[in-house]
């Protein structure tokens, strides 16, 4: 289940995002997280797991037609496909009108996404 950011979840967004490499290198994830508060169509999403435990993070642009992943995040034991193409489900629901489309770091998982939903041209 995906939840909206909230000030609340500060700290768990933070510990996401520090999973990343080199996030933890200077000011990088205070960086990253003013990047998101400081436009209203960079948003990011706390995804809770089967077990109601928070597991990963998703963290996207929205463009008009198009929404933009930048970050997904699992913690290390819910590193997984199913995982990533769930919480890619969520946000497709949340986002029925806007194509989900991946930068250079996410664009891979993207396609793999869309492959297993039959969504994919070849």
């Amino acid at each position: 289940m995906l939840l909206k950011y909230r000030l609340e979840y500060k700290k768990i967004a933070m510990d996401m995002l520090s999973l990343l490499p080199g996030m933890n290198q200077g000011h990088h994830l205070e960086d990253e997280m003013n990047w998101y508060d400081d436009n209203e169509k960079r948003i990011i999403y706390l995804w809770k797991n089967e077990d109601d435990n928070w597991a990963g993070l998703i963290a996207v642009e929205d463009k008009g037609s198009m929404l933009v992943l930048r970050r997904i995040v699992l913690t290390p034991d819910s590193w997984n496909m199913n995982n990533c193409c769930s919480m890619l489900d969520d946000l497709s629901n949340l986002y029925m009108d806007q194509k989900i489309v991946g930068t250079m770091d996410t664009t891979s998982i993207c396609e793999l996404w869309e492959k297993r939903n039959g969504t994919r041209i070849q």
